[in-house]
């Protein structure tokens, strides 16, 4: 489903060195690492925001960095950051994301938008929401084209334990429909949930054995 092969990326120094990992349908990737280890730049290049400096990466053979269509088919992004417009409603947001208010009504019917639980409060501007919340519209968004690859920086950051809970519920549900999560996370629930951990450091991105506790994964990294 996922290959990535040799990627790197260089700005001042080198960020990114030789990255290579796989991932199937219903896997869900943890990355880890320091602050300023490079995980945002890899989800990036990874969700087409930014060009790698080298190598090369496959979403069902197809080779991205070849044909940048293959990213907007195959991948839908949640920055760390809140990307949605904070003086509109929900739905209003969602509107200007599908590019047709038509699409609206058979877009919210949809299983994996249903099941994130939105339409109670589509109509309240987002300023007004809580975190939990804004996490749950803004991976409504990145669904929009229905990509089988969900590329997230950070989910639980600034959320409470029930906003925390809710998102990775989803997560799980929407692995095991199928679909693949690649994510940062620092979070213990977050990493729970991963089918495959590695962590990133100095530029190098090592797979991690299952069974670490939280004391020996904070040490690796």
């Amino acid at each position: 489903m996922i290959r990535a092969e040799h990627i790197s990326k260089k700005y001042k120094k080198t960020v990114l060195k030789d990255i290579s990992f796989t991932a199937e349908k219903g896997d869900i990737i943890g990355i880890l690492g320091a602050n300023g280890s490079g995980k945002t730049t890899l989800l990036t290049i990874m969700a087409g925001v930014r060009r790698a400096d080298g190598g090369s990466l496959y979403y069902d053979d197809k080779n991205a960095f070849a044909d940048k269509r293959v990213f907007g088919r195959y991948t839908g992004y949640v920055p760390q950051g809140n990307p949605l417009i904070e003086e509109l409603s929900g739905r209003d947001n969602l509107k200007l994301w599908l590019k047709s208010p038509f699409k609206l009504k058979e877009f919210l019917a949809r299983k994996e938008i249903l099941r994130l639980g939105i339409s109670d409060y589509l109509d309240v501007p987002v300023s007004r929401l809580s975190g939990g919340m804004k996490r749950r519209l803004s991976i409504a968004e990145a669904l929009s084209s229905r990509p089988p690859v969900l590329i997230l920086d950070e989910p639980g950051t600034a959320l409470d334990l029930r906003g925390r809970s809710e998102i990775a519920r989803y997560l799980a549900g929407y692995a095991w429909d199928g679909g693949t999560v690649v994510m940062t996370t620092h979070i213990e629930a977050e990493i729970e949930l991963c089918t495959k951990l590695y962590i990133l450091k100095n530029g190098v991105l090592t797979p991690l054995k299952n069974g670490y506790s939280m004391g020996e994964i904070a040490a690796l990294i």
